[in-house]
């Protein structure tokens, strides 16, 4: 087994494996990047292969899916190779990552955008309405957060959103609304994702409350809608998914449900009730974890 696919083979060796066995120089594998829109020095692949340095910047996760795709890796494999200085995988050093979409990719996005998800804002309760076209795709979602600082001189934390889209639709677009501005935001098309810093309007002291509000606007597609889901690594007082259809284009059945971390399988699953053309999953005193609300259409 070669250490492209070892279990505990580290970046440096997976990556140099992976251009030895596609028999690629440094300089064509730069050439092909350059090529590709992400364009990095030789001395700096140089760096990764010897184990000098890691892919840490915000911008490496680009560098990242155009090295899969030129040494023909699964989607994720380098991703899931990258370690900390002290041998500790990501997911061991944010175990948080276990309910975020695209999990690894979003943690070295959000670590890169230098946002610390330990001890943070808490979420006290969170509302998500989502707006569908009568084509059935997703047209709009609103949130509403209301945060707890647990420590003090916090005024950051993220939001990450993965529109499901087919092709090149493009990502989603972030407008804060009330109580937070936006500040950096990296965006994935290839994945058709975003992972936004949210800031508030003034750094927040232990024990204050902020309200928080946003809208999020989807790119065309094509792909019918069929899921709510929202993540949330901490207790929650209030989780609320509200859906809004069209009235002439309504899902011939509604579920909410939970799961402990996020693609696994949802568990507790529930009916829903379509009230005129909208439904509503809301769960109270809930444990950390992803809680969606699903649909199916005839």
């Amino acid at each position: 087994m070669n250490a492209e696919n070892r279990p505990g083979s580290s970046f440096a060796e997976v990556l140099t494996a992976a251009v030895q066995s596609r028999g690629l120089s440094l300089e064509r594998l730069r050439s092909r990047l350059d090529e590709m829109g992400v364009p990095v020095s030789i001395a700096t692949l140089s760096y990764w292969q010897s184990g000098r340095s890691l892919p840490t910047r915000a911008r490496s996760y680009h560098t990242l899916v155009a090295l899969e795709d030129i040494l023909e890796l699964p989607s994720g494999h380098l991703t899931r190779h990258t370690h900390t200085a002290d041998g500790r995988t990501r997911r061991e050093l944010f175990p948080w990552q276990s309910v975020m979409p695209v999990g690894e990719l979003v943690t070295q996005i959000i670590a890169d955008l230098g946002i610390d998800m330990q001890g943070q804002l808490a979420r006290v309760s969170m509302v998500d309405r989502l707006t569908i076209n009568a084509d059935r795709t997703e047209a709009m979602q609103e949130g509403r957060i209301l945060w707890r600082a647990d420590r003090n001189g916090l005024h950051r934390w993220p939001l990450v959103f993965e529109q499901d889209a087919d092709g090149d639709s493009g990502v989603p677009t972030l407008e804060a609304t009330f109580g937070c501005r936006v500040g950096e935001v990296v965006e994935v098309p290839e994945r058709h994702l975003i992972v936004a810093e949210m800031l508030a309007p003034r750094v927040v002291q232990r024990g204050e409350h902020v309200l928080s509000e946003y809208r999020v606007l989807f790119a065309p597609t094509s792909a019918p809608s069929f899921r709510l889901t929202r993540s949330s690594m901490d207790p929650v007082r209030t989780v609320a998914l509200c859906t809004r259809f069209d009235p002439h284009e309504l899902p011939r059945r509604v579920r909410g449900g939970y799961s402990a971390t996020m693609g696994a399988e949802p568990t507790e699953f529930t009916d829903l009730e379509l009230t005129d053309n909208e439904a509503q999953f809301v769960r109270a005193d809930t444990s950390p974890g992803v809680h969606a609300m699903t649909w199916e259409w005839d």
